[in-house]
């Protein structure tokens, strides 16, 4: 009857998944990497709060300007309209005129008076500075409509050109008769503008609450009506006083605004203020420091890389190392591990040899010390010492477990670390020791002890072995070669020993051997 074999069936296994192992290389660049974001943090946040505390201070700089520059131009329209009411009703009269001339001499520099006729023809006045005419202009008309003061747009010099600033007033009582004319020089308004010292691209402007602009500084060759191209004119005409930022149309440059109404007199008065000369002293800080802490942050880095590849360098050396220490580890223990094998072979051999059985059981114990102390040695993680405690204790039992069960073994052994070369012969003899104790000790058949004590004695250690036994006198000539090897093997630990009777009747083995083949296991 055939039966089917039935492969197994291969079971399907995940790649391996790969983890990632922090260093202390990723902790150097991480911290660096870190620290650097902070810095650029900190420094981001700090020009973020100078750009808004440089912009608020600019903004109340603005708002201020134009509240001085609105009490000054409140001054001198005031005082125009103060000095047109000399003029009286009656126009013409020579002695009214002289009079009015007289006081706009008091005014700034450079006001200029004139009269005109009902139908806006210059009767006097200053024909080479105002018009001959401005029976066109709006004010006239809103005069002539029955306004009894105007302030006309931005109008020109006569001879120059240069822009006007135009106050005017009616005459002749109910019955229209001519108009009274004061005129500024649009220079007026540098005499305002200058003692703000709001920096380059920074103006002046008058405007009346429809948007047409009375006079600027600096100065425009024709007047503006700000509904048209303010997109914050509906805010302006609402609001007393304020500020905002936004691009000029006439030139492109953004600037804070502020401005204030002069409600008495119709009017608008504006300063004004350059984002870019505000924040410039800004930019120009944040570059400074900018260039200071680039170098700073650089180094940082690339100091970081440096610490990480050196600690990377030192990472793969000392694994190098630890592998090489992990396989000079395996090493050991496959020599002692080959050397204990070996050891046990040649007790096989031994035990195959034509000689005499008691021979072959002394050199078989001999040899089944040694190759405890490669087995304890290659079990052991340390190479270099032997805690002898564990490996004497297995001696012993070895020892009693071929021998008269009717011999107690009693053992106190201190648990001492030994030099690798000094565990054999140490060994060695308390193989012999325990060995011949088991042999001679009791021969004539008595229940015995065995003591066997390893313990520290001052800057040595002392092995020492004792028994109730029958005793022997240790000045008799050995028959073995036990004696002779116990003495050799003190020789090699640099101790004394020696064999002495206990005061019952048996025997003591004292081997005192220096510490300095020893290192205390505590």
């Amino acid at each position: 009857m055939s039966r089917e074999i039935v492969a197994p069936v291969p079971v399907a296994r995940s790649a391996p998944k790969l983890r990632w192992r922090w260093s202390a290389a990723d902790t150097v660049v991480a911290s660096a990497t870190g620290l650097i974001a902070i810095i650029v943090a900190v420094f981001a946040f700090l020009c973020w709060q100078g750009f808004g505390t440089t912009v608020s201070q600019a903004d109340a700089r603005v708002q201020t300007a134009a509240g001085i520059v609105a009490s000054d131009v409140e001054w001198a329209i005031d005082a125009a309209f103060s000095y047109l009411t000399l003029a009286g009703d009656t126009p013409g009269d020579p002695a009214i005129r002289a009079r009015t001339e007289a006081a706009v001499k008091t005014l700034p520099a450079g006001a200029v008076f004139g009269l005109y006729d009902a139908d806006g023809q210059q009767e006097a006045g200053n024909p080479g500075t105002l018009p001959a005419s401005i029976g066109t202009s709006d004010f006239f008309a809103a005069l002539k409509g029955g306004a009894q003061t105007a302030i006309g747009r931005q109008m020109k010099d006569a001879a120059t050109g240069a822009p006007l600033i135009v106050v005017a007033r009616r005459l002749g009582g109910t019955r229209f008769g001519g108009v009274a004319v004061v005129a500024f020089p649009g220079d007026l308004l540098r005499m305002f503008w200058e003692p703000q010292k709001l920096g380059t691209d920074s103006n002046v402007n008058i405007h009346r609450d429809d948007g047409w602009m009375v006079g600027r500084y600096p100065p425009l060759a024709e007047p503006i009506d700000a509904t048209k191209v303010s997109s914050s004119w509906a805010m302006i005409s609402s609001t007393e006083n304020g500020s905002y930022v936004a691009r000029s149309p006439l030139d492109g440059v953004q600037r804070i605004v502020g401005f204030r109404h002069i409600r008495d007199l119709g009017l608008v008065v504006f300063a004004t203020i350059s984002l870019d000369a505000v924040l410039a002293n800004l930019w120009n800080s944040i570059f400074i420091v900018s260039a200071l802490l680039a170098p700073i942050a650089l180094a940082l880095f690339f100091g970081a890389l440096l610490t990480a590849k050196l600690l990377r360098d030192s990472a793969k050396t000392q694994a190098r190392l630890a592998a090489a220490v992990a396989q000079n580890e395996v090493l050991f223990r496959e020599i002692h591990h080959r050397v204990k094998n070996n050891l046990q072979s040649v007790a096989s051999l031994l035990q195959m040899q034509p000689i005499p059985r008691e021979i072959k059981a002394d050199m078989g114990q001999r040899i089944a010390a040694m190759s405890a102390v490669h087995e304890h040695i290659y079990r052991s993680n340390d190479f270099a010492q032997v805690r002898v405690k564990e490996y004497l204790t297995t001696l012993v039992e070895n020892i009693r477990a071929g021998a008269d069960p009717k011999v107690t073994v009693v053992t106190s052994l201190e648990d001492l670390a030994v030099d690798k070369d000094a565990a054999t012969p140490l060994g060695l003899i308390l193989n012999e020791v325990v060995a011949n104790a088991f042999k001679h000790a009791f021969s004539d058949g008595r229940e015995g002890r065995i003591s066997v004590q390893l313990a520290h004695r001052g800057e040595e250690a002392q092995l020492t072995v004792e028994d109730n036994g029958v005793g022997f006198d240790p000045d008799l000539p050995a028959k073995g070669i036990g004696r002779r090897l116990i003495k050799a093997l003190t020789a090699q630990l640099g101790g004394e020993s020696g064999f002495s009777n206990t005061a019952g009747g048996g025997s003591r083995f004292v081997l005192t051997f220096p510490m300095a083949k020893l290192a205390d296991a505590t």
